[in-house]
């Protein structure tokens, strides 16, 4: 047991050392966030080729993960360079949904381009958190309005990968992507809209494994297109 908990402090370590969230760690990996998820609990562990993967994607050897090896020093400061005059944000290719839910597409979130943001103007959106914690999504659907309108630009915490309180969340829940508000009432987790023409509804306590929370929803921004023709 002692071992397999030294295996799974790997994988968090790892998430750590590098700042990735577990969905970015699937991401880089293709495969599910709930793989990830497993191997942060311990339930199961990469092999094989996963594990090849991993050692070859961060750079450290297969045995430093099965708890063999001292930990690699890693320098944050080299794999998070900030500019000065400007701050980038990756977007993340998919729509969180205000609705009724959106499908998830594939096993991963692809990040499809960036947006660059005036420091001064990125601290006020995020706070003091850092901002290589942040990336950004995209709202679609009326049921959270008017605190997040349809095709809002979405400040998310990466990091926030489990229920921190209540607030406002993005999240998938059998197969489906929400942003919603959850609150812990008892055992089960209540998912609620700000408008009130949507009902809410619950998470029971035996269905809490099928809720994978991807990120923290910090702020949003008004994205409008306007169309002329």
């Amino acid at each position: 047991m002692g071992a397999r908990t030294k295996k799974e402090n790997r994988i968090l370590e790892l998430l750590n050392l590098k700042g990735w969230s577990q969905a970015e760690l699937a991401r880089k990996l293709g495969v599910s966030a709930q793989s990830v998820q497993y191997w942060t609990t311990g339930k199961t562990f990469p092999r094989g080729q996963r594990l090849a993967k991993l050692a070859e994607l961060s750079g450290y050897p297969q045995s430093w993960f099965l708890g063999e090896d001292p930990a690699p020093s890693f320098n944050t400061q080299d794999k998070y360079p900030e500019k000065s005059d400007s701050v980038t944000f990756t977007v993340l290719d998919v729509e969180f949904s205000c609705g009724d839910g959106s499908q998830v597409r594939g096993d991963f979130i692809d990040v499809v381009r960036s947006i660059e943001l005036d420091p001064e103007y990125a601290r006020r959106l995020v706070g003091n958190r850092p901002f290589k914690n942040i990336e950004i999504g995209n709202a679609r659907g009326d049921s959270m309005a008017p605190t997040i309108a349809p095709g809002d630009l979405l400040f998310l915490d990466k990091t926030v990968t489990y229920f921190d309180g209540d607030g406002i969340y993005a999240f998938c829940f059998d197969g489906e992507c929400y942003v919603k508000r959850l609150q812990k009432i008892g055992s089960k987790i209540v998912v609620l809209s700000d408008n009130s023409n949507y009902q809410p509804w619950s998470i029971e306590k035996d269905g809490l494994n099928m809720l994978y929370i991807q990120s923290k929803v910090i702020s949003s921004v008004p994205f409008n297109i306007n169309r002329f023709g």
